[in-house]
C-alpha cells in the first residue's frame, strides 16, 4: 500500500500542485495540495480505486482551501456619510 501511494504522489503531486497554485496562489494552493493529498493517504483505497484520482483531489483541494483563502476587498466601502448631496434633476 505505501509504495503504491509513494508512486501515486510523485505522479500526482506536480500536477495537483500547479492546478491549485494557479487557482489559488502559492501560499493557499501548497496547502490545498498537503491537504488532499493526506486525504488521499487516509481513504487510500477508495481514492486507488477512482478513474480520475487527481481530478477528485482537485475538487478536494478546493473545499480543503476555503478556510485559508481570505476575502478579497477590491474596493473599499465608502461611508455613505462622505458622499457629497447631490439634487438629481440638475441639469
Amino acid at each position: 500500500m505505501e509504495e503504491a501511494f509513494a508512486r501515486f504522489v510523485a505522479d500526482a503531486e506536480p500536477r495537483l500542485l500547479r492546478a491549485l497554485v494557479g487557482a489559488f496562489g502559492s501560499e493557499v494552493g501548497g496547502e490545498a495540495t498537503r491537504d488532499a493529498l493526506a486525504y488521499a493517504w487516509e481513504h487510500w483505497e477508495r481514492v486507488a480505486g477512482m478513474d480520475n484520482p487527481v481530478g477528485f483531489l482537485f475538487r478536494v483541494g478546493q473545499s480543503r482551501s476555503r478556510p485559508y483563502r481570505r476575502d478579497r476587498v477590491l474596493f473599499p466601502a465608502v461611508p455613505t456619510s462622505d458622499l457629497p448631496e447631490v439634487d438629481p434633476r440638475l441639469p
